[in-house]
């Protein structure tokens, strides 16, 4: 039986297909069972960006957002407008960050503020 080469560059692009990915809990908004009578969504922090970088909630109880850092490198979550006020502080590389916002029908915006140009937005309607 005669063994057959696999070429470079195909071993090299299968190999890049299998790279880390971040990981997100399924579609932008998410029903929590996690939280009692809330809602819960996930937000990647990866590749200098916030994915999705806006979250849309309907009204709920309380709504819950948890940022996980897959960069290789610390990032904030801060908020822009001051009510209600966050700051996650420094989340390093494979850390987390929740916070849960009021029911009230507002757009919530917030950025790094270690990395400019890092924006997101969580909208309570």
């Amino acid at each position: 039986m005669a063994i057959r080469k696999i070429p470079a560059l195909v071993l090299c692009a299968a190999l890049a297909a299998c790279q880390y990915a971040p990981y997100t809990m399924g579609p932008t908004t998410t029903r929590g069972t996690g939280y009692t009578g809330g809602n819960m969504a996930a937000v990647s922090i990866s590749g200098y960006s916030f994915q999705p970088p806006s979250v849309t909630f309907p009204g709920a109880n309380m709504v819950t957002v948890t940022w996980t850092n897959y960069d290789a490198v610390a990032h904030t979550v801060t908020d822009t407008a001051g009510s209600p006020a966050f700051d996650s502080g420094s989340i390093l590389p494979g850390g987390m960050f929740s916070f849960s916002f009021p029911t009230t029908v507002k757009m919530y915006s917030y950025r790094c503020t270690i990395h400019a140009g890092m924006t997101g937005t969580i909208n309570v309607q």
